[in-house]
């Protein structure tokens, strides 16, 4: 691979997104989609916890409350809990970036800053890409987020990496009766709700080699795509973003199965964008342009015949 290549792709707008080649393949670029899944699904039990809320009081307020307050506090209770079981989310890594390895002026080669990509990561690679024999691909955030604006609400942050102390700080607590009765149920449920979505862009601060960019929304059935499951039409279940025209190349592990490598080749051939074989090694990596290597023994076996 060019060093061209490597200093294109290291921009705040290129985002990864870890899938097993046979998702990528039979679904996402198929499709031209990404799935949303719920973020209470997640194996996190920090995102997909169920919280304990209760509305407490520092004052005696709650003894003189009535029942319109009551009726209050319950909406808050309940506003809170679905907007946390509604939060639908997507995640990509991004590029360490702040370093000068695209300046133009700064001449260095990929090998010693791999660590500044987000397709490098082998933690992902193990944990997301089926073990290392699955894909990343690179997107164009700025592209998908144009292009799904209209008809989605995206939600879509950097995620920060916290201690507990800060997480329990930073998540949506006890509903505070004091408050309610200073402020009024409406200011406080549009403050809770803006809290509420900030927490969807928390995690602990071990996930932080991740670095993670997330793109949510809330679900929405009438937002969701048609889908099929044993022959039957599933409606009102799933939501999916746009990714038409937004991808910008195809990391694939050496370790894919022929199949899945002349699959993936066929979809970057008609995508006219770069699929990348990562060449696993005992203390590295190369990068290896794949449909340059097929055109080449393509050319080759012509010549032969």
């Amino acid at each position: 691979m060019s060093n061209n290549f490597f200093k294109n792709i290291y921009t705040d707008d290129i985002i990864y997104h870890y899938t097993k080649a046979s998702t990528a393949i039979d679904h996402i670029l198929f499709n031209d989609q990404l799935r949303f899944g719920g973020a209470a699904k997640s194996i996190d039990p920090i995102e997909n916890g169920t919280v304990d809320r209760m509305t407490v009081y520092f004052s005696e307020n709650d003894m003189q409350s009535g029942k319109d307050h009551i009726r209050d506090t319950d909406e808050l209770h309940n506003f809170i809990i679905d907007l946390e079981t509604q939060f639908q989310q997507i995640c990509f890594c991004k590029n360490s970036n702040g370093e000068d390895f695209a300046s133009p002026y700064y001449h260095s080669q990929f090998q010693g800053h791999e660590e500044l990509f987000g397709f490098a990561k082998p933690r992902m690679w193990d944990q997301y890409a089926d073990r290392y024999t699955g894909v990343c691909i690179a997107f164009s955030k700025e592209r998908i987020l144009s292009l799904n604006k209209s008809e989605l609400e995206l939600i879509e942050d950097d995620v920060q990496y916290l201690t507990y102390r800060q997480l329990s700080e930073k998540k949506v607590g006890n509903i505070q009766g004091d408050y309610l009765i200073e402020v009024g149920k409406d200011i406080y449920m549009n403050q809770l709700k803006e809290q509420a979505k900030q927490s969807f862009f928390y995690k602990h601060k071990d996930y932080s080699g991740e670095n993670e960019f997330r793109i949510g929304t809330l679900f929405n059935k009438h937002k969701c795509s048609i889908g099929r499951n044993r022959g039957k039409l599933i409606f009102y279940e799933t939501m999916m973003l746009d990714i038409s025209n937004c991808i910008k190349a195809i990391f694939m592990s050496n370790y894919a199965n022929v199949k899945q490598k002349n699959d993936l080749l066929h979809y970057a051939n008609s995508l006219n964008i770069p699929l990348i074989e990562m060449n696993w090694q005992h203390n590295s990596f190369e990068c290896g342009d794949y449909r340059e290597q097929q055109q080449l023994i393509s050319k080759i076996m012509d010549k032969t015949k």
